[in-house]
């Protein structure tokens, strides 16, 4: 019994720790590849949720939440309020998502889902612009 809950607490605490590189400035690159991951990531959970995969859904949660940690810390070094605020809605629900979705509960998984790409929108129309070759870019002055 003692050693499920010393599991336990090690589970929790591997979930909710923070990387190093979340501590630190995120390059506009690194915040491009972080989008793009989220992009891929995001294609395959439909697929995910219908074929009710936990592992699969737990494994893209993961993936979520570390990528909108890079976001995360990328508009914190910017101090820009409105997409801190943006990104903090995102994570959680990405967190959720993790949650929800590793433990087989694809209902709350795919709620907190599409809670997540709630944010995508008003973001990229506030941030994010395409360039001449149609690529998504960080608007200048952002």
């Amino acid at each position: 019994m003692k050693s499920r809950k010393l599991l336990a607490t090690m589970l929790v605490a591997a979930v909710f720790a923070v990387p190093a590189w979340a501590l630190q400035q995120v390059s506009a690159e690194d915040y491009d590849a972080a989008m793009k991951t989220i992009r891929t990531t995001q294609q395959g959970v439909g697929d995910h949720l219908t074929a009710q995969s936990a592992a699969d859904l737990g494994t893209d949660g993961a993936a979520l939440v570390e990528q909108f940690t890079k976001v995360n810390a990328y508009w914190t070094g910017r101090n820009e309020a409105a997409a801190m605020e943006l990104v903090a809605k995102a994570l959680a629900a990405a967190r959720q998502f993790q949650e929800a979705g590793a433990a087989g509960n694809f209902d709350a998984a795919s709620a907190a889902f599409d809670e997540m790409r709630t944010t995508c929108t008003p973001c990229h129309e506030s941030y994010r612009e395409r360039d001449a070759d149609g690529n998504w870019q960080i608007k200048a002055g952002s």
